[in-house]
């Protein structure tokens, strides 16, 4: 499968983040036996009971136990990242200001930006006053030290099918908050041998590829899964969720 990554949060001039009270900072802890129950026997929901995030250990449990609903992809980006407590990326806002042009419901919206980012680069596009006041914004929720979610899209392609666009949120971090947990994301999503106990019972290891994987409990290609991505030394460097 080959994968083509489209605008995202991360990537375009609207890489975004913003304040809110910061997350507890975790240290690694072995999984107690009634979260690995609670996992196991978590049904799939529609994401009401969804809470903010007291740090990454909480976030990335409340994030495995609704991988079997499609509630975290129904709920708008903001409605999440306002359910898990984490900042108001203002990722929306700040690309209708950007490209006022471009509409989110056009079928070739992630081409139409990536261009727009082109043309933004080599001065055939200016930014507005308010566009310009929403980015200065951003750049200084980033020095606060918080975990983020990030949108993005990914076009993929299966041996002998058409492709396919798919969605995403990714777990990441302000540099601030980095800085403080030795460039991750702590608790015991720092290195791979720490992941906890209800990951490891459900997921599995691609050594291959250096990622360990959460599936949905039917392995159902149209519902969401997770991806954790690790280096050489067992680090991990990306944790992605896919709509499908």
């Amino acid at each position: 499968k080959t994968k083509e990554t489209g605008a995202s949060a991360a990537s375009s001039p609207a890489s975004a983040a913003s304040s809110s009270a910061p997350q507890t900072d975790l240290q690694p802890a072995a999984s107690a036996p009634d979260n690995v129950k609670q996992a196991e026997s978590a049904p799939p929901s529609n994401c009401t009971d969804l809470h903010p995030a007291t740090g990454i250990d909480d976030l990335m449990q409340q994030i495995a136990e609704h991988i079997d609903s499609d509630c975290l992809f129904a709920l708008s980006h903001h409605e999440l990242e306002t359910r898990f407590g984490l900042p108001d990326s203002g990722y929306d806002n700040i690309q209708r200001l950007l490209f006022p042009d471009i509409r989110p419901e056009d079928p070739d919206y992630h081409q139409k930006i990536i261009l727009a980012i082109e043309d933004l680069r080599y001065g055939k596009r200016t930014i507005s006053r308010q566009a310009q006041d929403a980015l200065m914004e951003q750049e200084r929720r980033l020095r606060e030290a918080t975990l983020l979610l990030t949108q993005g899209s990914e076009e993929t392609r299966g041996q002998g099918e058409e492709p396919k666009r798919t969605r995403y949120f990714e777990v990441s971090a302000t540099p601030a908050y980095s800085s403080r947990h030795n460039n991750g994301l702590g608790g015991n999503f720092q290195y791979i041998g720490q992941l906890p106990g209800y990951l490891k019972i459900h997921g599995e290891m691609l050594e291959n590829q250096s990622l360990f994987r959460l599936s949905n409990r039917e392995r159902n290609l149209d519902k969401p899964f997770l991806d954790i991505h690790f280096d050489e030394n067992g680090k991990i460097t990306r944790i992605v969720v896919y709509e499908k």
